[in-house]
């Protein structure tokens, strides 16, 4: 999947996957890694409008970078809890059209509409994974689906 070119509005998608990968070889600090990449995605692309990357602790999921206009409570969320928990439980994309409409979601921000979550993972190992919640309803396709699984398997790489 990684040499697969990315279809996510042009060449965009590409250099932030490309960048990703930098920052993983020339960056030696993850939590410097993990904002750069929550920045490059935030300003990439603006229907993402809020940015954060949870890594794995114990049974728990931990903040560790994020950008947006607010930071949220949920610093730390149970794994199984919430659609951040469920897709650090099963390893699998999470994708909610409508949050509203989602009982497994816990809210953050009254602006969100839509989420998705990307787990961060190694065969089936979960590392942790990329959260982004949007103002629009129905903000998250195949294409950011695609594209942002390439970011998390790029972001695997810091985990030996």
């Amino acid at each position: 999947m990684a040499d697969r070119p990315v279809d996510r509005k042009g060449d965009e998608g590409s250099r932030i996957v490309s960048e990703t990968k930098r920052l993983i070889k020339d960056v030696k600090d993850h939590n410097k890694v993990h904002q750069q990449v929550c920045e490059l995605l935030r300003n990439g692309f603006p229907h993402y409008a809020w940015v954060g990357i949870y890594i794995v602790e114990g049974d728990y999921l931990s903040l560790k970078a994020w950008v947006g206009d607010h930071a949220t409570e949920h610093t730390r969320i149970k794994v199984g809890e919430g659609i951040c928990g469920l897709a650090a439980d099963t390893g699998k994309t999470v994708v909610v059209p409508d949050v509203a409409k989602d009982f497994r979601y816990i809210m953050c921000f009254a602006a969100t509409r839509s989420e998705i979550v990307v787990p961060i993972k190694k065969g089936k190992t979960v590392y942790g994974e990329i959260d982004i919640d949007s103002e629009e309803l129905d903000a998250f396709d195949k294409k950011d689906e695609t594209f942002l699984e390439q970011v998390a398997e790029a972001l695997a790489g810091l985990y030996k």
